[in-house]
């Protein structure tokens, strides 16, 4: 019997190895320090809840399914379905974020490969991937992003100019990756499936259009929960209970330990030592996202550096590497795990293989593009400043 629970409790962490580490961290940094409520982003739970159960909506009607078919009858090969998949999920994640890009198409993957009887893990990594990266280069497309332009006043202009760099040397490695695969004709016969209820798939694309509005800012996000929750006890109440709540609780872990670390004595080193240059900042925020992810790190360094730029870049390259770096990974690695279980532990080898190497490349490439240009035109003006000075 003991065997039997042991043996259960380990197929648990494994499965829910995210959600153990956001437990202990939270509990352990609790002993040092008095976990409070407003730790916790209640915001970003309530869209989280919102989108789930929605998609959970389009599940239930089949639309995934049948658009997983409408995709492949019109793709002919294996690197067609994947730029399709991939091409989606960077693209939309500009304007709906990275959070809604993979919890709309990692689910239809999914059903490809389904269908195919396909292994589709590297395609979800690349999905993930795709949304991480495509999603820095506008402000809607994550929550750091969002908090960073209102935080630093940035212009539209401003922004784009700082994140075209890093944007297409994305596009370059995601590209260079699906090159490289071998390719294999697909011998498509599938049956057209019967349309989803009209009616209900309505409902919930409309339900998925108005919390999209919340994510962008164009209606209160508790007008949104407030809305999706009647709607769904009214449509179809066992919803409720096909979210995840584990994701939810993975999230609350994390906000508690952040709040926990952010009174402790290695948050002022950073902002005495570290992040008062713009090297130093942009290094800080990659490191730091890999092990409170880039959303927390964004909240926590922004009141401790002027160096706008480099924290924004870095807390968006500094997305990739771990698992936690951006909680949108966290997504699709518990939606693949929650369909392939016995996968969990490969798809955590290669998503940390393809993630660090693109951290490597990214992360040196926009450093000497972006970051060393950036420090010698300040060393640059401030010099001839200092000239004009001396000269007057």
């Amino acid at each position: 019997m003991n065997r039997i629970s042991f043996a259960k409790l380990k197929m648990w962490i494994k499965q829910e190895l995210v959600l153990t580490i956001a437990i202990l961290l939270g509990c352990l940094s609790s002993i040092y320090n008095t976990p409070h409520l407003y730790y916790i982003d209640w915001d970003v739970l309530c869209v989280l809840w919102a989108l789930m159960v929605v998609v959970a909506g389009l599940k239930t009607v089949k639309f995934l399914d049948w658009t997983a078919v409408e995709l492949l009858n019109r793709c002919h090969s294996y690197k067609q379905v994947v730029v399709a998949l991939v091409s989606l999920t960077f693209v939309s994640s500009m304007f709906v974020t990275n959070d809604v890009a993979l919890l709309t198409f990692v689910p239809l993957a999914l059903v490809i490969g389904k269908t195919l009887k396909m292994d589709m893990p590297q395609v979800i990594i690349l999905q993930t991937l795709a949304a991480n990266l495509g999603s820095m280069f506008t402000p809607p497309g994550n929550p750091q992003n969002l908090f960073l332009y209102a935080h630093y006043g940035y212009s539209a202009m401003g922004f784009f100019k700082v994140m075209l760099v890093p944007t297409l040397l994305s596009i370059i490695y995601i590209g260079m990756i699906i090159y490289f695969q071998q390719n294999k004709a697909l011998q498509l016969e599938l049956p057209a499936l019967t349309k989803p209820d009209r009616k209900l798939t309505g409902i919930y694309l409309a339900l998925l259009l108005l919390n999209v509005g919340a994510v962008l800012h164009l209606l209160d996000k508790y007008i949104a929960l407030a809305i999706t929750a009647v709607a769904v006890l009214l449509v179809n109440r066992k919803l409720v209970k096909q979210v995840d709540y584990s994701l939810l609780l993975t999230f609350i872990g994390f906000f508690i330990f952040i709040g926990n670390i952010s009174h402790t004595d290695i948050v002022s080193y950073l902002r005495d030592h570290i992040l008062g240059s713009t090297e130093g900042t942009y290094l800080a925020t990659l490191v730091s996202s890999q092990f409170i992810s880039n959303v927390p790190a964004a909240m926590l360094l922004a009141g401790l550096t002027r160096e706008a730029d480099a924290l924004l870049l870095g807390v968006n390259i500094g997305g990739l590497g771990t698992l936690i770096a951006s909680m949108a990974s966290v997504i699709s690695y518990k939606l693949f795990a929650a369909e392939h279980p016995y996968q969990a532990g490969a798809y955590l080898r290669m998503f940390l293989f393809y993630n660090f190497v693109g951290l490597v490349l990214i992360g040196v490439a926009t450093y000497l593009a972006c970051i060393v240009n950036y420090s010698n035109y300040l060393d640059v003006s401030m010099f001839r400043e200092m000239s004009e000075y001396l000269h007057w």
